[in-house]
């Protein structure tokens, strides 16, 4: 598997290898080696500082005898094996870690995006109906106002069809004592006619053309009654039309409160949805924190990484220092003998 980088330590293991094979450790062998990863002049650079290494050792180990040099190799080989191992499952494990974490990171994205969303389309749909009941309700104060006017309307006409009415029972009555006033005198008349008919002709005569008057005074009173009948049948037609149109108005006031009833069901529907949506982006910043949690642990596992390798680096030095007293011990020796 390629990796992402190269290090001194896999140079050196790739060198090793390759010698183990028989195979010249070239620059282009030791790429190969290692996947074709790393750059050249890396390579070159590790590669330096390995021979170089090697070739101090071989310098110091010259004076060592064959065992110790054998087992400081098998020692230095199985220590630089351990710590390859232990660099390559913490990388693969956190590579693997990172792979599972962006791919939770797109979920929660799309899934903050959807419900981003689906809360900006619920708060439009909220504006619309919280527009349209106000709508409504400037439509219901509207006939509300209707309503009144026409409920003054209807008491005018009231009061002014009580007006005529009583104007009617005035002449009514007025007719009612003169045709008893009438009646009275021609009774008054003819026994007066009977009594002294010759003697009073004249005044029958005259008051002969007082009747006529009184008469016509009726015909025209009668005419007057006639019209004030008229005037309350229209009056009568207007009442009931004005009660029609109230009725109407009341009609189309239930109407808009039912109307109005369902769209405060509906923004209570959309509030709930709205607090609903809400305790979600609650849930996402959860999420989010998370993330930021995870991207510590992360952190965390590159540096237990380079700890590793320092401590490989360490170990490294080490071997070399106790190889570098051993031979000091053994020069010694022989200068004693």
């Amino acid at each position: 598997m390629a990796r992402g980088g190269i290090n001194k330590a896999l140079v050196s293991k790739a060198r090793e290898t390759l010698l183990g094979r028989g195979v010249n450790p070239s620059i282009d062998a030791i790429r190969v080696e290692l996947g074709n990863t790393g750059s050249k002049s890396t390579i070159h650079r590790y590669l330096k500082e390995i021979e170089e290494e090697a070739s101090a050792r071989l310098d110091d180990e010259a004076l060592l005898s064959q065992p110790i040099k054998d087992l400081v190799g098998r020692l230095a080989r199985v220590l630089r094996q351990e710590a390859q191992e232990l660099i390559d499952q913490s990388q693969n494990h956190h590579e693997e870690q990172v792979k599972n974490l962006n791919a939770r990171v797109s979920e929660f994205e799309k899934a903050l995006a959807t419900a981003e969303k689906a809360l900006e389309d619920k708060g439009s749909e909220l504006q619309s109906m919280q527009t349209e009941l106000h709508t409504v309700k400037a439509s219901e104060a509207e006939l509300k106002a209707k309503e009144l006017e026409s409920k003054q309307t209807e008491s005018k006409l009231q009061a002014l069809l009580t007006e005529k009415q009583s104007q009617i029972r005035s002449l009514e009555e007025k007719h009612r004592h003169n045709r008893e006033a009438t009646e009275h005198y021609r009774q008054a008349v003819k026994e007066q006619r009977e009594q002294d008919q010759r003697k009073h002709e004249q005044q029958v005569q005259q008051l002969q053309a007082e009747i006529r008057a009184l008469n016509q005074t009726i015909s025209v009173k009668q005419s007057d009654i006639t019209h004030l009948n008229k005037d309350n049948g229209r009056l009568a037609a207007e009442l009931m039309s004005s009660q029609k149109q109230v009725a109407n108005l009341e009609s189309e006031q239930r109407k808009l409160q039912n109307q109005a009833d369902s769209l405060l069901s509906k923004t209570a529907a959309m509030e709930a949805e709205l607090v609903r949506l809400t305790n979600n982006s609650v849930e996402q910043e959860a999420l989010r924190n998370k993330i930021i949690k995870l991207e510590s642990w992360k952190e965390n596992g590159q540096v237990k990484i380079a700890k590793l390798e320092t401590e490989v680096a360490v170990k490294t030095e080490m071997l070399e220092s106790l190889a570098v007293e051993r031979s000091q011990n053994i020069e010694t020796a022989q200068q004693e003998n």
